[in-house]
């Protein structure tokens, strides 16, 4: 197990290659804080660079890599204090009978059982330990839905997140485990790289966002549902 000072908190973020993932770890690593980034596009060989940032490569739909990520930073670390489920995707606004029902699923796997296996996991691991917070990155969309055709299914697995995330606070609400529910409105990130919404140039800075996050979570009273709407950029 590698030495730490007891005041470090050691968080993991899923889908913390780039975008929000990204700048949420930057700024809690330059916080002095252990950040474990859990990604598929992390690099495959672990060479020393992977190693010395805590770089793991998992991909959240398959649930024993999910389930390894946990007892790997367990044994380096040996606790979990903030886990954060980020890794997401979108699709582009579709007349539903049009959808490609293998991309859809597909979504649901990252969207949904993505975020399912590592709340599975790591909530176990918060129960042995006795303490420890997990924050859901959603969207705005999981309340007020979105205009157009189809972003029904991004949509979709956003309202299914927000149910997962207050029935798992609840099931935990007499534990010293938190459950978070953050809701970004539109994000300038690499999700929309395929197809832009028409209101991009309006979308939030990734950076922005990140140091809202954060700032909730170092609050002395932070909010468990953190709504973040375009017009408080």
């Amino acid at each position: 197990m590698e030495s730490q000072s007891p005041e470090q908190k050691v968080i993991v973020i899923t889908g913390a290659s780039k975008g929000l993932g990204k700048a949420i770890a930057d700024i809690f690593r330059a916080d002095g804080e252990i950040v474990v980034v859990a990604d598929i596009d992390v690099l495959e060989s672990k060479d020393a660079q992977n190693d010395r940032n805590n770089e793991i490569k998992v991909d959240v739909t398959n649930e024993d890599e999910v389930s390894n990520l946990v007892e790997t930073v367990i044994a380096k670390f040996g606790k979990i204090d903030l886990w954060i489920n980020n890794a997401g995707l979108w699709l582009p606004p579709v007349a539903v009978e049009n959808l490609d029902l293998e991309k859809a699923q597909k979504l649901f796997q990252v969207n949904f059982f993505g975020y399912l296996h590592g709340m599975k996991y790591v909530v176990a691991q918060m129960k042995k330990q006795g303490y420890g917070s997990v924050a859901n990155i959603i969207s705005t969309t999981a309340f007020d839905g979105m205009n157009g055709s189809s972003g029904s299914l991004y949509v979709s697995s956003k309202y299914a997140l927000r149910g997962l995330t207050n029935t798992v606070r609840a099931e935990l609400k007499d534990t010293n485990i938190s459950v978070f529910g953050i809701y970004p409105g539109g994000m300038k990130t690499d999700l929309f790289n395929e197809a832009q919404p028409e209101n991009f140039g309006e979308f939030m800075s990734v950076e922005t966002v990140a140091q809202k996050i954060v700032q909730n979570f170092k609050a002395e009273k932070p909010e468990l549902d953190l709504i973040l709407k375009r017009e408080n950029h």
